[in-house]
């Protein structure tokens, strides 16, 4: 089973009243690794040294994984930031139609990525932090996977209430 937890980067690395949100959900789940859509360089660039979920594994003594490709691994699998996407018709502009084309198509391909790296983790069930906008596009991955998942947070934030789905059907071994 894979928890899954939608907000916002922000969030991810700096909201320290994420922590006792993802301790629960860890507890409850009997999680045995946590992981998220982030990576080193990402970090890096914010000048923080542990994001919040990477403390919580930490703090709980359970592998982390950063899930999201690097500069670098997002060149080689073709994978474009919205910037990119817009700027790539400079001097003109694409309609808005094509940019959410192009977009969705790369962040279909960074959520295989997830997938990928989770599934060679292969420790279950996996608490998930993503950013929100990718919640509802990874589960529906994760559902044609075959793959049991439980939304915990559609887009958590430390100021709202949580919203908490039931876990959706399939794969019994994960």
């Amino acid at each position: 089973m894979i928890i899954v937890i939608g907000t916002g980067h922000t969030t991810q690395i700096a909201d320290l009243k994420l922590k006792p949100f993802l301790e629960s959900l860890c507890q409850e789940f009997n999680v045995l690794a946590v992981a998220e859509e982030m990576n080193e360089e990402a970090l890096a660039e914010k000048s923080c040294v542990a994001s919040i979920p990477m403390q919580v594994a930490s703090a709980l003594g359970i592998p982390h994984r950063f899930c999201d490709p690097n500069r670098t691994q997002r060149a080689e699998l073709k994978i474009r930031q919205e910037n990119d996407i817009r700027i790539s018709a400079f001097p003109s502009t694409l309609p808005e139609s094509e940019v959410a084309a192009r977009l969705a198509e790369s962040h279909a391909k960074r959520e295989r990525y997830w997938l990928e790296q989770l599934c060679g983790l292969n420790l279950w069930p996996v608490l998930f932090v993503c950013g929100a906008d990718h919640v509802a596009s990874f589960c529906h991955l994760l559902k044609q996977e075959a793959i049991v998942t439980h939304v915990a947070a559609k887009d958590w934030a430390s100021n709202n209430t949580v919203e908490r789905d039931a876990p959706q059907a399939a794969r019994p071994s994960m």
